[in-house]
């Protein structure tokens, strides 16, 4: 086994999953994720790192995030809060700096 520190400082799961029913990737999680994953790759040198999760068990409140190492939600959200979700994290982590 071998142990290694994740890059970055923080990590925002967005629920991709699809199943009957509510569901977030029919919301349009999967483009958001697609948005999100690419703006933080290349606007924050990767200290905000995104990745395409598994239910979060909040489908029925539209697309589902979840953000550590706040521990928070963000719910209700959709595909045209893309700039206030960006905005949002970048105000995190410049927290998560000051420490």
């Amino acid at each position: 086994m071998k142990e290694e520190k994740i890059k970055g400082k923080m990590s925002v799961h967005i629920c991709n999953y699809k199943r009957d029913g509510e569901n977030c990737i029919e919301k349009g999680s999967k483009d958001l994720t697609d948005r999100l994953k690419k703006w933080a790759k290349e606007e924050t040198d990767k200290e905000i790192r995104v990745f395409r999760s598994g239910c979060l068990g909040q489908c029925s409140d539209g697309i589902a995030i979840a953000c550590y190492p706040q521990r928070t939600f963000l719910l209700n959200v959709k595909e045209s809060d893309y700039k206030e979700i960006r905005n949002q994290l970048l105000e995190e982590l410049e927290k998560i700096k000051l420490g």
